[in-house]
């Protein structure tokens, strides 16, 4: 399990990361409800583990803020369809 936290904070932290390069991952909705509430069970077991404080703190930070990134990319993406129309 810890391996598992660990590597989504790795992922985490290198989405943190800017880059010139933009990529579109499409999922239908679905999947992207699973996945996402896959990260909100995340948080709550990094929560309720032994891992320091401060770790625990960047990894629920660093899986809010994508959270975030895939509300507001869900959202720009629903407005996008709605002007459309």
């Amino acid at each position: 399990m810890k391996k598992t936290i660990a590597v989504l904070a790795v992922a985490a932290t290198l989405v943190a990361f800017t880059s010139e390069k933009f990529f579109t991952l499409k999922f239908n909705e679905a999947d992207l409800n699973k996945h996402y509430n896959k990260l909100e069970m995340t948080k709550k077991i990094v929560n309720e583990s032994n891992l320091p404080h401060q770790q625990v703190v960047f990894i629920v930070s660093s899986i809010d803020s994508l959270q975030m990134e895939i509300v507001q990319q869900v959202q720009v993406q629903l407005k996008d369809t709605t002007k459309k129309k």
